[in-house]
């Protein structure tokens, strides 16, 4: 089951007021394509309800009291006295289960909703994040371009242990053959983010151990809509984001875009681009089909990025943290994605079948500075004061030129350009049984495949009077490999209620097949695993209040498809912990173990491995990793036309190898028994506060995260090692103009907080600092 929080706003019919209140989702449908409001199971609240008006306001007061959420704080926009509907604008809110539901829910699960989407407006799903207890989030160019999110000590590498999702379809570019997520779908599309962790991630793999993200785009309406919002800020900052949709019978279609562009915050040497331009597309076709309904969408996305993998000594940093070095000045990534997408959903014996077929393509260049010929750069930024990296560092940062002709003080620039495809069928079915006991049957299943092809080259470069300038050493081949997989999974869940117990088995097995077939050496590997994954979650309502949960789960990561003897990522994960449903009051604890058998680390270059290395597998053995998940959430009514909403989350995590090993993986190393795991924080804390009037609101965001190693090991970090412990406040506002057009603003890291967020794979790297923006937004 999953724990969802919705938030929305309806007007009485009797005197025509505007009364927030929130609404619970429970159980989910798993219904992704439907608008909120279509599902025919559900009862809608609209302005139609009839009956005597006093006892329908007293039902939604009731609802209110008894559903406040414990994740979702902000209030839903205002009604316009000019409306003539009294629904809810763009999407009509239906609650799912009962307050009795509410209190059986099993497991740990959080939605960060659409009103606090929009309060702060982030493109960086970093600090969309931020406000998720069990997560973890690793920065590396201020802007969330390619974010690096863990769950539950999961290593946060390129979100590789993280199962990604839009609307319950994976959309990493190869999520079996090559996890990493160099491709994540812009945030500003979306209306809410889901988190899945602990036994509900079963519904949701192949990435099981920590848990599930799943994005959810912006349904398709019952009525017409539209949205334009243009923004402009610190860095050339620009953004543009338009929506129109609209009903036709028994069709309905909607088209997006959105544009996401700056110029960056970093300086580079001599001068030189450091900014980026996104673009996305959606379209989204539906129609009714009798009682069922049929989803078709096409998307587009492009980037051009001019980053880099390269930073900064740690005197540099210190000094000038926004610097970037000329080395660095042909870096480039470029990227397209294409999606096709249809969705169909029927009654069928008694139940719901949804079933969907997809296909994604991902293609991207990368040209980056890699290395010297002659020395590791990772050693000359480290001690760049040595006479003999002295020579090296000043080549790279075009202070001095580097020697004629091939030597080993080359800057050596290569093209990673990597081609993955991604498609499958998928179907899900949701049946209710009756009898003795309480059941609600969910089965699944996947058809999936995808593959990776690598082609990575270098090119050597001389600095000349600060400027790169290629000699006449040839091109060299440095990957030239294909990656394949095809899984097979099948999962069942069994939802029963017996009295104040709800306990929730469930089944997956995962059966992947993978291919490695590597030119250059002229080899080819095949690996073939079946893994059954068992799991169960159990709650009990002991109160109206207070509900107690727990569960148990086999979590599961595929073997990378490079090494023959690679062994999938296997923990038995468990959690336990307490829902209190006060009111004003809303309070979660939960507390989590999870025992690795096998934890698994991939090579990926963003980890600081050579290109030698990517896509070969680490097993790490025996890992241990325990937490714990708080979050607090109030909301007080201060004056008339006044409330205050708070919400706090912390966790705290302990990850230790409980094995010695010798690794050439760069984040491990050698490691002794007893060493803590790489970036994984020991604490990481959001506070969220927010104020609410009739036509303005004023929120901020405060997030603290301890320091982190960037090796495995044990004791105090170095000031050199590892990132930075910072504390970074956020601030946004909004005012309403008219009914239609609002002005919002924000301004990221108030207190221009400077810290090192990581030093993988080269060098230390700023987060963004104070950045300001403004904008207008207009729906109709």
């Amino acid at each position: 089951m999953r724990f969802i929080v919705w938030s929305g706003a309806f007007a009485t019919p009797c005197s025509g007021a505007a009364l927030t209140v929130r609404w619970r989702r429970l159980p989910c449908s798993n219904d992704f394509s439907r608008p909120i409001g279509a599902s025919r199971n559900a009862a809608k609240i609209t302005a139609n309800d009839t009956g005597d008006c006093m006892n329908l306001i007293a039902r939604r007061l009731l609802i209110a009291a008894v559903l406040l959420p414990a994740g979702a704080w902000a209030q839903a926009p205002e009604t316009s006295d000019t409306d003539t509907e009294t629904s809810v604008e763009l999407q009509q809110m239906t609650i799912f289960g009962t307050a009795e539901a509410l209190q059986r829910a099993t497991g740990s699960a959080h939605l960060v909703d659409e009103q606090t989407l929009e309060a702060f407006d982030y493109a960086d799903i970093h600090r969309i994040l931020n406000v998720v207890p069990g997560v973890y989030v690793r920065g590396e160019d201020g802007y969330g371009l390619r974010p690096n999110i863990g769950i539950r000590g999961g290593n946060s590498d390129r979100s590789q242990k993280v199962t990604l999702m839009e609307d319950g379809v994976l959309f990493g570019p190869a999520p079996y053959a090559a996890p990493a997520a160099y491709y994540f779908p812009l945030s500003q599309r979306m209306t809410g983010v889901e988190v899945f962790k602990g036994p509900a991630a079963i519904q949701y793999g192949p990435q099981t151990i920590g848990g599930a993200i799943n994005l959810l785009s912006a349904p398709l309406p019952d009525r017409r809509a539209g949205l334009l919002a243009l923004t402009g800020g610190s860095d050339a900052d620009r953004s543009l984001h338009a929506r129109a949709a609209t009903p036709l019978g028994d069709h309905a279609l909607q088209a997006e875009l959105v544009y996401l562009g700056s110029d960056g915050f970093k300086t580079l040497d001599g001068g030189g681009d450091t900014g980026f331009d996104k673009a996305e597309g959606l379209l989204k076709y539906g129609r009714e089909l009798g009682q069922g309904r049929l989803v078709l969408r096409v998307g587009a996305a492009t980037e051009t990025s001019d980053e880099t993998y390269l930073g900064l000594t740690e005197e540099d940093f210190r000094s000038d943290p926004t610097r970037r070095y000329r080395g660095s000045a042909l870096d480039e990534m470029t990227w397209d994605w294409h999606g096709l997408r249809a969705d169909i959903e029927h009654p069928l014996w008694g139940g719901d079948l949804h079933v969907t077929a997809y296909d994604h393509r991902f293609d991207r260049a990368w040209t980056k500075f890699n290395n010297f010929r002659g020395a590791d750069i990772r050693d000359v930024l480290a001690n760049p004061d040595t006479p003999r990296n002295q020579l090296f560092y000043q080549g790279l940062t075009g202070e001095a030129d580097t020697t004629p002709g091939a030597g080993d003080d080359d800057l050596l620039i290569g093209t990673n350009d990597r081609s993955f495809r991604s498609s499958g069928l998928q179907a899900r079915y949701v049946r209710h049984l009756g009898g003795r006991l309480d059941h609600s049957l969910r089965l699944g299943l996947r058809l999936h495949s995808d593959r990776i092809r690598r082609l990575h080259d270098e090119l050597a470069y001389e600095m000349v009077d600060g400027q790169l300038e290629r000699n006449n050493a040839p091109r060299s081949i440095t990957a030239n490999n294909t990656g394949r997989a095809n899984a097979l999974a099948l999962w069942v869940q069994d939802e029963m209620v017996v009295g104040r117990w709800t306990i929730v088995p469930g089944l997956r097995m995962e059966a992947v097949q993978t291919e490695f077939v590597d030119r250059r050496a002229g080899a080819k590997n095949r690996n073939r695993n079946v893994t059954l994954l068992p799991g169960i979650g159990v709650s009990f309502a002991q109160t109206r209040s207070l509900t107690w949960i727990g569960g148990v789960h086999r979590g599961y990561s595929p073997a990378s498809p490079g090494l023959s003897d690679a062994e999938p990522e296997d923990a038995w994960n468990a959690e336990a912990g307490f829902r209190w449903q006060g009111s004003p009051v809303a309070i979660e604890l939960v507390a989590f173990l999870s025992d690795y058998s096998n934890l698994t680390g991939i090579c990926t270059f963003s980890s600081g491995c050579d290109d030698a290395q990517l896509g070969e597998q680490t097993n790490a053995g025996s890992v241990s990793v325990a937490g714990l998940e708080t979050t607090v959430s109030r909301m007080q009514l201060l004056t008339a036309g006044l409330t205050l909403q708070l919400e706090a989350s912390h966790t705290w995590t302990n990850g230790e190898f409980d094995e010695s090993f010798d690794s050439s993986n760069p984040q491990f190393g050698a490691v002794e028994a007893g060493f803590e795991l790489p970036y994984v924080p020991e604490h990481r804390a959001n506070l969220l506060l927010g104020l609410r009037a009739n036509r303005w609101q004023a929120d901020a965001s405060v997030t603290y995260v301890s320091a982190m190693r960037d090796q495995a090991g044990r004791g105090e970090i170095p000031d050199d090692s590892g990132s930075d412990a910072y504390t970074v406040l956020d601030v946004a506002g909004r005012y309403q103009v008219t009914p239609r057009v609002d002005i919002t603003a924000r301004v990221d890291n108030l207190l221009d907080e400077v810290y090192v967020v990581s030093r993988r794979p080269f060098g230390a790297r700023p987060g963004r600092p104070l950045a300001a923006r403004v904008g207008v937004e207009m729906r109709w």
